[in-house]
């Protein structure tokens, strides 16, 4: 009989515990080979665990702690959120707010107490949702700002008074929405007033020029600047004063012409946390003002701490990617402090603030500057840049990793997504984390965690996992696998899966799911947890990432050049594209990179020829990536390194300036000085896309050499080995061909099984060419060792048994439309689409295929194996005999090996495939639910069975 619902739940935990790791395991002693068998606990992978604000039970949550572990993973992430979680009955609408209280801090308690009983650990999220903030901690007097422009565009000569436009206050989300009832809240009945009184005129001034030409555009929050204005600095003049409360400026303009007229005007930004829980309206908290940090970390994070309170299992918190959303970054005292900073006043130069799409939350961009002034503007911008990171970082980012270590904490940090020195902001952490949903699965975004930890001397790089836009419930665990790889090769080792929803409303299938499609939505993420049928493969996908973050988190990573950063914030499109093509260039050819920042280039030492940062990594070269501009502290540090033996290479050609205003003449002189220096000290340059010639013409030694079209990779050394990750993003198999100096002979280590076996090498031009065969998106672990392991063994096919044109008898066991239960049996003569038989087109869930074989007796025979495979899967299967599990299959190939499990006589053998919940998601009537297209379901073959006989050795 085919497998009934009840069977396979049962089997579940047999499937997830095929290769789910012992409980025992706690440390990181022992061998390589010791760690990669019997991975510790903390290098199991993590979910997010969303709970849905204050609507949990501590019953349920003991037993998600327990599935949790039982199913590989080694924490929870606790994030309490709101994003309007639909079918709410009336006791739970008056739950929903139970955070940063004594209801939640006893929620948090119970889940602790659970954790360290399971040998869990878990992050709490330092506030509920995104950006920081909310509660009645955060009043309107700590509330993030903004400095918001309006132009006005005058031809002179004209009569005064002038009119000019003045800025109203940008609406976003509603910083106080009257449709949120915590608003009403009578402790916020002279809110709406306070933040009223914070509005003023900060800045009014003239300038003579042409006005920009903007243009909307549905893929960004402001309008971008098809053609920039023109600005004539020296007739700049600022006119505060002379602006009357209805608007008029008394002023004229001194001479005929066309001028601009820029009133900036200060406003409480009109966003609040978003998604967020608890009393009281939700401001954002000012993230340039360490008052305003004070005031949250005593409401969210000391309650956790207090005596008596903090269990063990609690590791640290965590601050997502900020996503502040002011139109011109501000500080009530930003024009003091800039003045001290800086060196002049910025007033005259707000003008050159106005570029829209730099650090905007969600889509930034480069676009063109209001107006152009020429290097005035790029160096009032730099200014301004760097004035608003040593803000931010002095009082949000120190404030928060002081915070964790003072209570013996770890600092988790995503700190992207801000205006601060990225590397510095990350490398404040414990746990530098990046993210894979901002971008896109971009390599290059990635390995800025990875940089950061090496700088500053950190074993962890986090990253937030697994997302993928506009696809909530499509996403197969082969494509989780792919991913997986593309994370551990671009230097991640501590994955955080996005995410593990709490099982609310869990009997009505699919329960609550964050990030849904819906009419706001088009959605995200992947569904993990127990509703979605593919939940059968994260015990073996846990399992494989284990293994492998046993050994990444292990050693250090060897990496071959620094390339500097000297970006104030970052997304993809802020640096020129020959820094992209750099980044490239050098993976491709054989160089791994982190980026560096001013801060570790002034800390950094030089041993041996290489520059050593402040946390120890080494490299052998310093590479300054295409730009005009370089401060004159660095260049000067650059020259120090340069002389002291570091190669140091200029990518097409060297800066040719300081970035300020402050005394720009000697400024600039002295970063000519100093790049003459570097020059004269053997610095050389080369173009960005043939720099790996250039490192190796220099005697620059990569990391590897590759003889076949080469692949994304990371090096470590562990234990005194060498060892490679690699990573094949093509979605056919390939073999990866390398030449690398590392001593020993190399194996490949299979974190499926935990197998290891030697692999082929030849020799080329009196060097070890090594060769890996990497499946398509899959992952290869290459240590090299001191003793020879024999290759795998190499079969041929003697003999096929097609298998999916015989009978078969089909148990359907899921979901449909709505949540409607499926439950079928069928019988079959051949193998096809689920979704075109009858009553299955919506399914969604196992569908067990059994059949009885017998096999030839010429089949059972020394020498020879039995290979199942089962040709196209959708979307993974569980392969038994005889009712007993053999293997859990979740990327390509869907092969297996059945030779100790098959016998003479008759045989029962069952394939269980679930599909994703797409299908059974769609919804014609629904809002984003509408769009979703059907995916193909089940086994589709073509099934067979290979008779391998083993090849003589070569």
């Amino acid at each position: 009989m085919p497998l009934t619902r009840r069977d396979f739940l049962a089997s579940m935990p047999a499937v997830a515990g095929f290769v789910a790791l012992p409980a025992s395991a706690t440390n990181t002693a022992g061998t390589l080979q010791q760690v990669f068998d019997n991975p510790p606990d903390q290098a199991r992978p993590w979910a997010r665990w969303w709970w849905p604000g204050g609507v949990v039970e501590d019953g349920e949550l003991r037993r998600e702690i327990q599935v949790l572990r039982q199913t590989g993973f080694g924490g929870a992430e606790i994030q309490a959120f709101n994003p309007a979680i639909p079918n709410l009955t009336k006791a739970e609408r008056l739950q929903i707010n139970d955070y940063a209280n004594s209801t939640y801090f006893a929620h948090l308690k119970t889940c602790t107490d659970a954790a360290q009983e399971q040998n869990l650990q878990i992050d709490v999220t330092f506030g509920s949702a995104w950006p920081s903030g909310g509660g009645f901690a955060i009043t309107p007097e700590l509330a993030l700002l903004e400095l918001t422009p309006a132009v006005t565009s005058v031809r002179a000569p004209v009569t005064g008074p002038i009119r000019l436009n003045v800025p109203p206050n940008t609406r976003k989300f509603g910083a106080m929405s009257a449709l949120d009832a915590r608003t009403k809240d009578p402790r916020a009945a002279d809110w709406r007033a306070r933040i009223e009184a914070r509005q003023k005129v900060v800045a009014v001034v003239a300038f003579k020029g042409n006005a920009p030409v903007l243009e909307k555009n549905k893929n960004y929050r402001s309008a971008i600047v098809k053609s920039s204005g023109t600005m004539e600095p020296e007739t700049t003049v600022v006119l505060t004063d002379r602006l009357g409360a209805d608007g008029m400026l008394d002023w004229v303009p001194p001479s005929a012409g066309d001028w601009q007229i820029v009133v900036f005007k200060q406003f409480v930004v009109d966003s609040g946390v978003m998604a967020g829980v608890g009393e009281g309206p939700q401001l954002v908290l000012d993230h340039f003002r360490r008052a305003a940090f004070d005031a949250h970390a005593r409401r969210v994070g000391d309650p956790m701490v207090a005596d008596g309170a903090r269990t063990k299992a609690l590791r640290g918190t965590f601050i997502d990617s900020l996503e502040l959303m002011p139109d011109i970054y501000w500080s009530e005292d930003l024009v003091v402090e800039f003045k001290a900073r800086r060196g002049y006043d910025l007033t005259p130069h707000f003008p050159h603030l106005l570029q829209p799409g730099w650090m905007e939350s969600w889509n930034p961009h480069a676009s063109a500057p209001y107006f152009d002034a020429g290097e005035v503007g790029d160096r009032i911008r730099a200014d301004y840049r760097l004035t608003i990171s040593e803000l931010l970082i002095e009082n949000f980012w120190k404030p928060f990793a002081e915070w964790n270590h003072r209570h013996g904490l770890s600092a988790r940090v995503q700190a992207h997504g801000g205006p601060g020195d990225l590397l510095q902001s990350y490398g404040l952490g414990d746990i530098p984390e990046t993210e894979d949903l901002e971008s896109a699965g971009d390599t290059h975004f990635m390995r800025l965690a990875r940089a950061a930890a090496d700088l500053y001397g950190k074993k962890l790089v986090g990253c937030e996992s697994l997302c993928w836009p506009k696809r909530s419930f499509d996403v197969t665990p082969g494509e989780w696998h792919a991913r997986v790889n593309l994370l551990l090769a671009s230097g991640v080792n501590a994955i955080v899966m996005h995410g593990f929803p709490y099982a609310l409303h869990r009997d009505a299938w699919p329960g609550w799911y964050p990030f849904a499609p819906s009419p706001f939505l088009e959605g995200f993420s992947s569904m993990i947890n127990e509703a979605n049928p593919l939940w059968a493969a994260m015990g073996k996908l846990n399992g494989y990432i284990a293994r492998l973050q046993a050994l990444l988190q292990r050693g250090r990573n060897v990496v071959s050049v620094a390339v500097y950063l000297g970006e104030i914030g970052y997304y993809h499109d802020i640096e020129p594209k020959a820094t992209h093509t750099l980044l490239h260039e050098l993976l491709r050819g054989g160089y791994d990179y982190d980026r560096i920042n001013d801060d570790c280039i002034g800390k950094g030492r030089i041993e041996r020829g290489m520059l050593v940062a402040p946390g120890g990594a080494r490299y052998r070269a310093l590479i300054l990536p295409p730009r005009v501009s370089l401060r004159a502290s660095t260049a000067a540090q650059v020259a120090r390194l340069a002389k002291q033996g570091l190669p140091v290479f200029y990518a097409d050609r060297p800066p040719l300036r300081d970035e300020g205003y402050f005394e720009q003449e000697t400024r600039d002189r002295l970063v000519r000085q100093a790049i003459q220096e570097t020059l004269d000290h053997g610095a050389r340059t080369a173009d960005a896309d043939t720099m790996p010639a250039a490192l190796r013409q220099a005697g620059v030694a990569p990391n590897l050499t590759f003889t076949s079209e080469p692949c994304i990779f990371v090096e470590k050394s562990l234990d005194g080995r060498s060892a490679y990750f690699f990573h094949n993003p093509k979605d056919e198999a390939v073999t990866v061909r390398f030449v690398s100096k590392a001593p020993g002979h190399p194996e490949s280590w299979n974190a499926f099984d935990g197998s290891r076996t030697g692999l082929k090498t030849t020799h080329v031009d009196g060097r070890q060419e090594v060769s890996v065969d990497i499946g398509p998106g899959g992952g290869a672990f290459v240590v090299f060792a001191a003793r020879r392991l024999p290759p795998a063994p190499r079969w041929t096919t003697v003999d096929t048994l097609d298998l999916g044109q015989r009978n078969w008898r089909l148990g359907a066991v899921g979901h449909g439309a709505k949540g409607r239960k499926i439950e079928r049996e069928l019988s079959l003569n051949g193998l096809e689409n689920l979704g075109t038989l009858d009553g299955l087109a919506d399914f969604s869930g196992q569908a067990s295929y059994t059949t009885e074989l017998t096999l030839p007796d010429n089949w059972l025979r020394d020498g020879y194996r039995i290979r199942l495979d089962l040709g196209a899967v959708h979307d993974m299967a569980a392969v038994a005999v005889d009712g007993r599990l053999v293997d859990t299959l979740i990327a390509r190939p869907f092969d297996t090996d059945l030779t100790k499990h098959l016998r003479a006589g008759a045989r029962r053998l069952t394939i269980t495939v679930s599909n994703s919940p797409n299908n059974a998601m769609i919804d014609p009537k629904l809002p984003g639910l509408k769009n979703l297209k059907p995916k193909p379901a089940g086994l589709l073959g073509p099934v067979k069975l290979l008779l391998e006989q083993q090849k003589a050795a070569a």
